[in-house]
């Protein structure tokens, strides 16, 4: 069964602009934008559950669907060791060169999940699962290669009359802040839509929070609102 990370498609999409991922002002601004706040909230789940009871380089780290780069290397600069895969050849080359000029050792792979014979302490599926055509064909894929205790985070958009307008007209056509096409409406998920399977899967949820763009500060900011993107995470048994 095929669980590619992304779409033909959007995969072309994202090719297309792969030398345009660590451009602050290009199409990939909004992913710029969101990531310090994505990345306060995987850090603060990561060091609740380890609680100093693994060292940081013994904690390994799988991003899907990593493109560029953008979550890998903060995570690498902070002792992580850091696999990314994705399946835009494009990108993986874009994430390898830019890590290299970092100086950060971070193991970058165009490949399906089911071609990796690792397992990992940390997962992440960050915008993601909505550019997929079996979301949960791939979060199983995922957890085949989660060790136990493990934990697993998602985020994508909520599929709702606000997520349409918000993530699709005004991100896409208005603002521009994606490129046009990278997202359908149809393939956005409700939690249930991921929670469900993932308890199924034997995770255990631990939370799910709303990451929404503040007007005033412009800035994003967690909230308890999920009618646009939001942020989840779960535990493996």
């Amino acid at each position: 069964m095929n669980t590619s990370i992304e779409t033909t498609k959007e995969t072309q999409i994202f090719s297309q602009l792969a030398n345009t991922w660590w451009d602050e002002q290009g199409p990939f601004k909004a992913l710029h934008e969101m990531n310090p706040i994505r990345l306060q909230y995987i850090l603060s789940h990561i060091r609740n559950h380890f609680n100093d009871s693994k060292n940081i380089t013994d904690i390994k780290i799988l991003d899907i669907g990593c493109g560029g780069g953008l979550v890998c290397e903060p995570l690498s600069r902070l002792g992580y060791t850091v696999t990314g895969i994705d399946q835009s050849s494009e990108a993986i080359e874009v994430a390898r060169q830019h890590a290299a000029e970092q100086g950060l050792n971070i193991r970058y792979h165009c490949k399906d999940i089911q071609e990796l014979d690792e397992h990992y302490n940390i997962i992440t599926l960050l915008e993601v699962l909505e550019h997929v055509e079996q979301p949960e064909q791939l979060l199983k894929s995922a957890l085949d290669r989660l060790a136990p205790g493990g934990l697993i985070f998602f985020s994508t958009l909520n599929r709702t009359v606000f997520s349409y307008v918000a993530g699709i007209f005004l991100a896409e056509k208005v603002l521009k802040w994606a490129p046009e096409g990278t997202h359908q409406w149809s393939k956005f998920l409700k939690p249930c839509e991921i929670i469900i399977p993932l308890q199924g899967f034997g995770i255990i949820p631990l939370d799910v929070t709303g990451i929404s763009w503040s007007v005033l500060n412009r800035t994003w900011k967690l909230t308890s609102k999920l009618e646009g993107n939001y942020i989840g995470v779960g535990v493996k048994k």
